[in-house]
């Protein structure tokens, strides 16, 4: 099993934990699209299920002359009020916050992904469960 639906599980959807996701535009205006897609599917409390979708087709995201266009699809595909989410796309309801979680990871030194801070420790990449299970549990003293 991957190891994100394991932190879930374990963690956060026990209340243990709370997970903050931060944007990180990596990828230049392509990245920024995609940031504020998710946070207009979350409008509609769909973020992760736009998140997934957003990993799952990144080939065709990064390689499409439209990226919104291809995020348009994505919103449909999990079932979003296109009408509702297209507002939010045009009026850049989420740019700011966006904006502002991409100055924090450059302030913070953050140039890739994924990193994670668990109570002042850092994890980055791709790193096995008991990785985080260990620094979590250490974070609440277990």
């Amino acid at each position: 099993m991957e190891t994100e639906p394991l932190i879930y599980e374990t963690y956060i959807a026990t209340g243990k934990v709370r997970l903050i996701y931060r944007h990180l535009l990596q990828l230049g205006e392509g990245s920024r699209t995609a940031a504020e897609a998710a946070e207009c599917a979350g409008d509609q409390g769909k973020f992760w299920e736009m998140r997934r979708a957003i990993y799952a087709g990144q080939s065709d995201l990064y390689a499409s002359s439209s990226p919104a266009a291809a995020l348009a699809v994505f919103a449909q595909d999990i079932g979003l009020d296109t009408g509702a989410y297209n507002s939010c796309m045009a009026a850049g309801t989420h740019r700011a916050a966006i904006e502002a979680d991409y100055q924090a990871a450059t302030e913070a030194g953050i140039r890739s992904r994924p990193v994670f801070e668990i109570n002042g420790t850092r994890l980055i990449g791709a790193r096995p469960f008991s990785d985080f299970q260990g620094t979590i549990d250490a974070a609440l003293g277990q």
